[in-house]
């Protein structure tokens, strides 16, 4: 497995969807304050890392993904995500115990407003992570001519959190630095796991556009993403396939 450590960026606009607020919505001097007090001991509990394994697609049948290894991932959704992928590249990343154990602090301290703000940097944060990775991503198989699809988590859509188990299984859990509970759930808290599909060379049709949120009539749900407000999806609204989408990932289109 390969490790790396990307820095997050915390972007105004999803501290400000977290606290209740809209892309033209402003912080209260107050909640500014407190934000700007709270940035700097933030920064200094991070201990941000994302390790990342591939793995060759034997087969998709019958909403499974078997992979090398003997791996079976379920998910009819999931399945007809990677339609067509020939790799899966799974990942799981962490802001490290420090974010989390300094929340629990707060909380006792019955500190509450300023253990909810932190609470909103870590998950902020860990999103920027993955779209930075994701982002890394594209760019690196664009060279190869190659697209991928969008992120998918364990616990999202139809696909069980239970799943975290096959996940966990590809990686050194000593290294990660992550457990499970019992019920699945990642420890540290600000933490993450998930896949995305990798298409083969000179593809005619850009499988990184493929989002199984635009096949779901669950329209008010909290991790619906809408692919015109991704890059790698802009690049298929402009008519650019694979071997051109390298250019426009670069920004150079």
């Amino acid at each position: 497995m390969t490790r790396l450590e990307i820095k997050p960026v915390l972007k105004k606009y999803d501290l400000t969807r977290l606290f209740g607020g809209g892309r033209t919505s402003r912080f209260s001097h107050s909640l500014r304050t407190k934000i700007k007090k709270l940035e700097h001991l933030f920064t200094k509990l991070l201990k941000p890392v994302l390790y990342y394994q591939r793995k060759r697609i034997v087969s998709i049948h019958r909403g499974s993904i078997h992979l090398e290894g003997g791996i079976t991932l379920s998910s009819p959704k999931l399945s007809k995500t990677m339609n067509g992928c020939e790799e899966i590249v799974c990942f799981v990343g962490t802001l490290g115990h420090g974010v989390e154990e300094k929340i629990r602090t707060l909380m006792g301290k019955n500190n509450l407003s300023e253990a909810y703000i932190l609470d909103a940097m870590g998950s902020v944060a860990m999103e920027s992570i993955v779209e930075k990775f994701h982002r890394q991503m594209i760019n690196r198989y664009a060279l190869k001519d190659k697209g991928i699809t969008l992120p998918f988590s364990p616990g999202y859509c139809d696909w069980p959190l239970t799943e975290q188990l096959k996940l966990f299984d590809l990686f050194d859990s000593t290294d990660l630095g992550v457990k499970l509970n019992d019920s699945c759930l990642m420890k540290p808290r600000k933490s993450v796991s998930g896949v995305f599909g990798v298409t083969p060379s000179h593809c005619s049709i850009p499988f990184h556009a493929l989002n199984p949120c635009t096949r779901c009539a669950k329209q008010d749900c909290i991790a619906r993403r809408e692919g015109t407000e991704d890059v790698y999806s802009q690049s298929i609204q402009k008519g650019y396939t694979n071997e051109s989408a390298k250019r426009f990932a670069r920004g150079t289109i």
